[in-house]
């Protein structure tokens, strides 16, 4: 079996921020949100010891960062306090020798559109992936998680896409995705094109192979997967409308589940951010998908970049079986 770790969003950021104190050859992340504030302050300023060590330092963030921060339709969102708050720590990280970029950061109509909603650090030869941990505040403070292993193989290949997702965006190119094996599963990766989702296909093809299904997620899903979900038995966990994150949240949840007619059990008050569906096959085989993807088709229409792991891994499952046990259910 493997040897991958789920941390929780705060043992998480506390090992990220440890390791890069003692990263030796690389620190690199494709993140959708990281900014300084109370909570990830020691995050940054080890960010910055590492690039200041001549470490090779690659942070880059996605454009949504700012609608987050200073409101998705706000004219003067990028200069919201939160916001040159992000602007400022992208400018330190330069100013120390750190590579920073950001992506989508043309102007855009529909600030949903376009998003790299990817979530990555690789330190040296160790990754965190596979989980939906945005590195602010509000993120550290959310249920959720990520996974911490050790492989070159799989560390290069995220760093190698990285640098093809940057480049691409620079040239205004289209990104091809990625679908690769490992011996711990398959590493899936969305490139962003209208309609096109590596991860939200396999999601409704082991959906319809299952006789149970568990689905995690932020959002009620939508589109196909629904289908499928409705019928077999499945127990299904996103966030109330009561407790979303904002109003443009709420109203997302409302309306899809009025669409698919489709019904919440998650009771807690904390606001779910993980996203994981454990499907058990006909034979008892269980394979997870677990990842940045929320299973809402509405990011499949608009064009996201998204990484997940299909795995039928125990060890994994069985951590995210008992994550749903403690945090979820």
């Amino acid at each position: 079996m493997s040897n991958f770790t789920l941390l929780t969003s705060r043992e998480y950021l506390k090992d990220v921020t440890s390791e890069i104190r003692k990263a030796q050859k690389r620190v690199h992340s494709l993140t959708l949100i990281i900014t300084q504030d109370s909570e990830t302050k020691g995050l940054v300023k080890a960010i910055k010891k590492a690039a200041k060590r001549g470490i090779a330092t690659n942070i880059v963030i996605d454009a949504f960062t700012y609608s987050e921060l200073g409101g998705a339709f706000s004219p003067r969102k990028k200069q919201a306090t939160p916001s040159r708050a992000t602007t400022n720590m992208l400018l330190d990280f330069a100013n120390v020798g750190a590579k920073t970029y950001v992506l989508n950061n043309g102007v855009k109509l529909n600030p949903f559109s376009g998003v790299t909603h990817i979530k990555w650090f690789v330190i040296d030869d160790i990754v965190y992936c596979f989980g939906g941990t945005n590195l602010y505040k509000k993120g550290i403070q959310s249920t959720d998680y990520m996974f911490k292993v050790r492989d070159k193989k799989l560390a290069d290949t995220l760093v190698h896409e990285q640098e093809k997702i940057v480049a691409c965006d620079k040239n205004k190119t289209e990104y091809a995705g990625l679908r690769i094996k490992f011996p711990f599963g398959d590493l899936l990766i969305d490139s962003g094109k209208k309609n096109d989702s590596f991860i939200y296909k396999r999601a409704c093809e082991l959906a319809a192979q299952s006789k149970e299904v568990l689905f995690v997620s932020q959002y009620c899903p939508t589109g196909k997967l629904v289908n499928y979900l409705k019928n077999t038995p499945s127990k299904i966990y996103f966030n109330p409308p009561k407790i979303a994150a904002d109003i443009n949240g709420k109203l997302l949840i409302k309306s899809s589940m009025l669409r698919t007619n489709l019904k919440t059990i998650y009771k807690k008050d904390t606001y779910i951010h993980a996203k994981f569906i454990i499907f058990t096959l006909k034979d008892d085989t269980k394979i997870a998908i677990t990842g940045s993807h929320n299973f809402a088709y509405s990011g499949v229409k608009l064009g996201t970049k998204e990484v997940a792991l299909e795995t039928a891994d125990e060890k994994i499952v069985a951590q995210l079986e008992t994550f749903h046990k403690k945090y979820v259910a």
